[in-house]
């Protein structure tokens, strides 16, 4: 599956900063009725690298859960956030 990546200006001022890699993963939150499904971003390599595809855009590296399924096979990264509190979201992720 050949997944397109899409990341603002902005997004990618942040990730440089941070190290130019970047692993987008699937959280699962179990409460007590129905689970719940998250994505959680993060700034470094992950534990368990086979359980990702490892990618590639420009001088950034991504990590991309292979359970994550993307609408119209696209990666959509954003820049979120104010001084201390930016970071970056993933859009277009398939939640059913």
């Amino acid at each position: 599956m050949e997944l397109d990546i899409a990341i603002d200006e902005k997004a990618k001022q942040l990730i440089s900063k941070k190290g130019n890699l970047i692993t987008i993963s699937s959280q699962s939150i179990e409460n007590c009725c129905v689970p719940i499904n998250e994505v959680s971003v993060l700034f470094n390599k992950p534990d368990n690298p086979q359980m990702f595809n490892e990618m590639k855009t420009g001088n950034i590296s991504l990590y991309v859960d292979k359970k994550l399924e993307f609408k119209n096979q696209l990666i959509n990264i954003k820049h979120t956030g104010v001084g201390p509190f930016q970071t970056v979201k993933v859009d277009s992720i398939v939640r059913f």
